[in-house]
């Protein structure tokens, strides 16, 4: 898992640090207008930059504090864009709380394994429980599974007895990419 040098072109961005939702914007914006391919394809990217940033912007335990008390706090973590022959390749990391671990694995493995419409029938019916518990990063990662179309790898390594690093890939083929 997580080895993709064979076929590397290029890496077309990459960000370590603090994530707000303004400067997420900021980013997939520009990230819109340097991706060199078709319409489809880099709307694809967008909307996948969008889910998988703003889970490291809101669930990173690793915050960085505003200096301004009216400013939320911003998690810190990286992601990184990289342009293979057949697919680009998005990938994000940053810090959990270890009991989030399995939550995550669970809910990656569930999405890998359902079709197209059993994704959006569970993106439907999680979206439904949302006053019931806190199903943020899990409504973004169905999303990812439905606009990638590929299986989501996922990687969790024990930093301390109260933190592991989290590290999700998600292929992009560049064939077939209307949304």
């Amino acid at each position: 898992m997580f080895e993709y040098n064979d076929n590397l072109k290029k890496n077309i961005v990459a960000y370590n640090g603090p994530l707000t939702i303004n400067l997420i914007s900021l980013m997939a914006n520009h990230l819109k207008e340097i991706i060199p391919f078709e319409q489809g394809l880099r709307k694809k990217v967008f909307r996948v930059f969008i889910e998988l940033t703003q889970n490291v912007s809101y669930y990173s335990a690793l915050v960085s504090e505003s200096p301004k008390a009216e400013q939320p706090k911003r998690g810190i973590g990286w992601y990184t864009l990289d342009d293979y022959d057949e697919y680009l390749l998005f990938k994000t990391g940053n810090l959990i709380f270890k009991e989030h671990g399995p939550i995550l694995i669970k809910n990656t493995d569930e999405i890998n394994k359902l079709s197209d419409e059993d994704l959006r029938m569970l993106k439907r019916k999680t979206r439904s429980q949302a006053a019931v518990r806190d199903i943020g990063a899990h409504i973004g990662l169905i999303q990812t599974g439905i606009i990638s179309g590929n299986p989501i790898e996922v990687n969790i390594s024990e930093v301390d007895d109260k933190h592991s690093f989290f590290e999700i890939a998600v292929k992009i083929n560049k064939t077939n990419s209307t949304i």
